[in-house]
């Protein structure tokens, strides 16, 4: 049955993401949650949700973010996040995402979709080599965070691994 709106993917997309994350960091603390029904900050607020973060930087977080995991990982509090679309994948998801990945700096950020990334997103990172345009975190001496785009598998119920972009990148 396919997904007739993003909504309808979120527990399929919640439910894969803890256990890419409960597989890749079998030693942290993993809670995925649904959290588009709000801004972050308010989320976090509501649901006690402070212990993850050291500061109170979180109360900045007036983004809305569909799906949000919080972890402790490596005794360090992080989050990750999910983006969904039942379209395919344009710039302005790209813009969407990335916008709130440079506020919050999240470990992992995914933008995933039932149709595929389109077609201008594709051959701007994989013709023109503008993987520059995903990136949001650059810590001195690693490799920048980016965005990770791929295509959501409706039957597997998870991202098709083939269809990652940018090209070398990983779920984990």
């Amino acid at each position: 049955m396919a997904y007739r709106n993003e909504t309808e993917m979120y527990p399929d997309v919640t439910a894969w993401l803890a256990r890419v994350l409960g597989s890749r960091f079998p030693r942290c603390e993993v809670d995925v949650r649904d959290t588009h029904a709000s801004s972050l900050n308010e989320y976090i607020k509501r649901n006690g949700l402070q212990r993850h973060f050291r500061s109170d930087i979180w109360q900045t977080y007036e983004i809305r973010v569909d799906i949000t995991a919080f972890m402790v990982h490596r005794d360090r509090p992080e989050l990750v996040f999910v983006e969904c679309k039942v379209i395919p994948i344009s710039l302005l998801h790209v813009s969407q995402l990335l916008g709130y990945s440079r506020v919050a700096y999240p470990l992992m950020s995914y933008l995933i979709s039932t149709e595929g990334i389109g077609n201008a997103v594709a051959v701007l990172i994989s013709r023109y080599d503008r993987i520059d345009i995903l990136q949001y975190f650059w810590e001195k001496g690693k490799q920048p965070r980016s965005v990770i785009l791929g295509k959501w598998n409706e039957q597997l119920k998870e991202v098709d691994v083939s269809s990652i972009l940018p090209p070398g990148a990983s779920l984990v």
